[in-house]
């Protein structure tokens, strides 16, 4: 009964987080009559300031996986806002907006990509498959058009040191940890861990590729009350096309 009771619990208080979750996010990005070219003609390039997007987007995302810095050494500062795309059964995307600045808080670059919970993308789908057809077949001056149609569309984006726009396609395995299960210590302090394999496709801004990044990420992140902001990522191995 004390399990079914916990079990409950824990469900009603999912039950009110995904509620709030579907009536709050960013209004602006939720808006799915605004197109994401109109969306993203609202910032400027070299011109238009943090608080300038804060004042279109609000607040930036505080997740523990969003990413704080560009690819791989940190060059630019990284703002994520994102929308929820609502249905009659509630969420089923998320609409981000990614934000690369510069040390005085102006935008260097962005995008906008849309997390579509109902479909997985063609990476997802075979993830060693799809990584090598897209390192045999893509190449350096390929449209956007020809990575989606190969790849999908993708799911997240940061950004290169350079500025360059990353789009992230990614499959990854996070299984719960021994200390997980130990009484009273999972808790505060129970982990998971696992591996995220990605594939980065880097692009100029105008829009076309520049080059291929195979990932092998390992992360440890917080699965309790205690640690539930804990995120870790290390790259265990790193390989580009060009």
């Amino acid at each position: 009964m004390k399990v079914k009771a916990i079990l409950a619990a824990a469900l009603f208080s999912l039950s009110l987080t995904s509620c709030s979750a579907w009536i709050h996010g960013n209004k602006t990005l939720a808006d799915d009559s605004q197109s994401d070219q109109q969306l993203s003609a609202k910032i400027v390039d070299g011109k238009s300031t943090l608080q300038d997007v804060e004042k279109t987007f609000g607040e930036k995302a505080a997740n523990r996986s969003t990413r704080a810095k560009s690819f791989p050494d940190g060059k630019y500062a990284l703002a994520q806002y994102t929308g929820h795309l609502n249905g009659l059964s509630g969420t089923y995307a998320h609409r981000s907006l990614f934000v690369a600045y510069d040390s005085n808080h102006v935008v260097v670059n962005h995008a906008i990509t849309t997390n579509n919970f109902r479909e997985k993308n063609n990476f997802e789908k075979d993830p060693l498959n799809v990584k090598n057809s897209a390192f045999a077949s893509l190449n350096k001056g390929d449209s956007q058009n020809k990575v989606v149609t190969l790849l999908g569309q993708p799911r997240e984006a940061t950004f290169a040191d350079n500025g360059n726009l990353l789009w992230i396609y990614s499959s990854t395995e996070i299984s719960r940890d021994a200390s997980s299960y130990i009484p009273l210590y999972n808790l505060a302090s129970g982990t998971e861990s696992g591996q995220s394999n990605r594939l980065y496709v880097e692009f100029d801004r105008q829009n076309r590729l520049v080059n291929l990044y195979s990932l092998s990420v390992s992360i440890v992140q917080g699965s309790s009350l205690g640690n539930a902001q804990d995120y870790q990522e290390k790259i265990d191995r790193l390989v580009k096309k060009y």
